[in-house]
């Protein structure tokens, strides 16, 4: 397997950042900007967003066998004197969980891979209906496609489709088709431009893009019915993988902020649905 040399740029903040170096300099960021505890930042870094071994551990908690997966030379002090050491295992799925959480929460984060990128072209003369005015294959991003490039993420987000997935696809399209909002109509060109995104490293800036549009377009009723539907979608083979449970936590940590758990691990817990650990 080819080794990824992608680099990354945080806006604002550094620029050309491997994967563990990217993780490490947001989290510095993060609370050189917030006055936080540890508790506090394990809440908003919480640990499934890396996996088994977590965003960050305590330096006092990191014995010498598992020393080499963080970054013990730098080690940060937090608000309550607490010293940390930020995790350095990092790979394509995790990391992908990590950037889109932090674009929820306003890093902008850039691939170059040092691949040739086809033009984009940015209307900035867009409405504010229009999500960041791209216009990649001349698409004017509005709810449609917010929907769907969200609902599409999550039925791919454990690698795989299958036809329990496809179905609840189309309930979300006849229910909204309802509402006139028509995501069946845009959902290949939403598909297309998704894959282009992937290859041109900005896939994941649009995602929590999307979230952010639908949580300030839809009311309670409408949020909570989109949940529904997404947890259907990953519910289907009886297993949440946890790519799927780390995007729904992440849409709802937006949508019903202190109430994921709640809406997430308990539902699917009470109904006897396996959580992947």
């Amino acid at each position: 397997m080819a080794k990824d040399f992608t680099k990354y740029t945080i806006e604002g903040v550094a620029q050309g950042l491997g994967k563990a170096r990217l993780v490490q300099k947001i989290i510095e960021d993060y609370i050189k900007k917030n006055n936080l505890n540890y508790d506090d930042l394990q809440t908003v870094w919480f640990d499934e967003l890396q996996g088994g071994k977590g965003v960050f551990k305590k330096l006092s908690d990191i014995d010498a066998q598992n020393e080499r997966n963080y970054y013990t030379d730098s080690p940060i002090t937090l608000s309550d004197g607490t010293k940390i050491a930020v995790c350095n295992q990092w790979g394509k799925d995790n990391l992908s969980n990590f950037i889109l959480h932090a674009g929820l929460i306003g890093y902008v984060i850039k691939a170059e891979s040092g691949e040739a990128k086809p033009e984009i072209s940015i209307d900035n003369s867009s409405s504010d209906n229009s999500i960041l005015g791209w216009n990649l294959f001349n698409i004017d991003w509005h709810l449609p496609h917010a929907l769907a490039y969200l609902i599409r993420h999550v039925m791919i987000s454990d690698g795989e489709v299958i036809e329990g997935e496809l179905n609840w696809m189309q309930v979300a399209f006849e229910e909204y088709d309802e509402q006139g909002i028509e995501v069946r109509d845009v959902w290949d060109d939403v598909d297309n431009a998704a894959q282009m995104y992937w290859n041109i490293g900005m896939y994941d800036m649009l995602v929590p893009n999307s979230i952010n549009f639908i949580n300030d377009n839809f009311d309670f009723d409408q949020k909570s019915r989109l949940i529904q539907i997404l947890m259907q979608i990953c519910a289907q083979d009886n297993i949440i993988k946890k790519q799927e449970y780390v995007a729904l936590m992440l849409i709802a940590k937006i949508f019903f902020p202190g109430q994921e758990h709640e809406g997430v691990t308990n539902v699917f817990k009470d109904a006897g649905i396996t959580i992947e650990e």
